[in-house]
């Protein structure tokens, strides 16, 4: 517990930690959506993938200091959020049919693919530094 708080919670390591949960959400997501491309009535799932992630990049001009763990964070990411797959508003569906695009969930499952890889690439990279730097490099 001491290592992650000194020194794995000061690094990017979170960050990319939760980019990876909210990817795979995502393309939970998106592939639901791919597999029920033709069933009658389905209405497609989404993941806020930006609303999630903004809170952990974008600081608030406001911040607080919580001395006790029942405080309400201020100006800080709230660690308790995960990220959520929903359906977003659209008017009636009295159609019938469906409203997935095959298309459009195709590039959103390469996005989402890309960036999951590069997330992953990122992590590694993160680990290798803090290794490098925990057991020095010969020179």
């Amino acid at each position: 517990m001491v290592i992650r708080n000194l020194i794995i919670d000061k690094t990017r390591i979170p960050l990319l930690n939760r980019m990876l949960d909210v990817t795979a959400l995502r393309h939970r997501a998106i592939t639901n959506n791919i597999a029920n491309v033709n069933t009658l009535n389905y209405r497609r799932k989404e993941v806020d993938f930006e609303g999630y992630l903004r809170p952990f990049v974008v600081k608030d001009a406001v911040a607080g200091t919580r001395t006790d763990a029942r405080h309400i964070p201020i100006g800080e990411a709230d660690p308790s959020q995960v990220p959520r797959i929903y359906e977003p508003k659209r008017g009636p569906n009295t159609s019938g049919q469906n409203d997935v695009d095959i298309d459009q969930e195709m590039a959103h499952l390469a996005e989402n693919h890309l960036l999951y890889n590069a997330s992953v690439k990122l992590i590694a990279g993160s680990f290798s530094s803090l290794r490098k730097s925990i057991v020095g490099t010969p020179g």
